[in-house]
């Protein structure tokens, strides 16, 4: 189980502001994403922002507007769909992102990519993972961002944030999930699953410090 205690120096002022990205930068660059794509979903991307301020590291979120046609007021990462103009899904990512909240793609420190999710409304997610720099003027777009939420990466590790349960597949598989609370917001779906693959990096970059790099 995570707790704040697991993640330590990891996520606060022990170890400075570059630790964190480096470590996830360097559990990123040695491991294969995994995808299992499904024939007629549509491929999008996400931008997993981290930013660090205040003595903590953060993930930035979007509260999406009630005028999009889909996840209306739902906590989501910024991205979307796939376009030709898209070199891969990071190029997306950035894109989405640039668009959604004005962060310029050469202003993310890139660190890598999590494993793809598919969404209950048919998408396969590729999130990556990056750092944006701090102070950073967001500029959201308010067709698509109702707010912005900069939530504190020890908050969303506290046992008392995880919300867990279990639904009943058709074929009568029991299928758990997770969700995360934070202030008012609930966190769920498949941007809770990409927030638990963070999450569970954070911890493993935090015991590898422990162990001097040994896994």
């Amino acid at each position: 189980m995570r707790t704040p205690d697991a993640v330590g120096d990891a996520v606060g002022d022990a170890t400075g502001p570059r630790a964190l990205p480096d470590a996830l930068r360097a559990i990123l660059a040695g491991r294969q994403p995994v995808v299992e794509p499904r024939d007629g979903a549509t491929p999008a991307g996400v931008l997993v922002p981290l930013q660090y301020h205040d003595g903590r590291w953060h993930v930035i979120l979007n509260v999406r507007s009630e005028t999009v046609r889909e996840h209306r007021g739902e906590i989501a990462f910024p991205g979307g769909r796939l376009e030709r103009s898209d070199a891969d899904m990071t190029a997306c990512a950035l894109r989405e992102t640039w668009e959604e909240m004005g962060v310029r793609p050469e202003h993310v420190d890139v660190l890598g990519p999590l494993d793809a999710v598919l969404t209950r409304t048919n998408y396969l997610v590729w999130p990556t993972v990056g750092v944006v720099p701090h102070p950073y003027t967001f500029t959201p777009a308010a067709r698509e961002v109702a707010s912005i939420i900069e939530a504190p990466l020890d908050e969303l590790l506290a046992p008392a944030a995880a919300r867990h349960e279990a639904r009943l597949a058709p074929d009568g598989t029991v299928h758990e999930r997770v969700a995360y609370v934070y202030g008012e917001h609930m966190i769920f779906g498949a941007t809770a699953w990409i927030l638990t693959q963070l999450l569970d990096l954070v911890g493993e970059a935090s015991r590898r410090a422990d162990t001097g790099g040994q896994t």
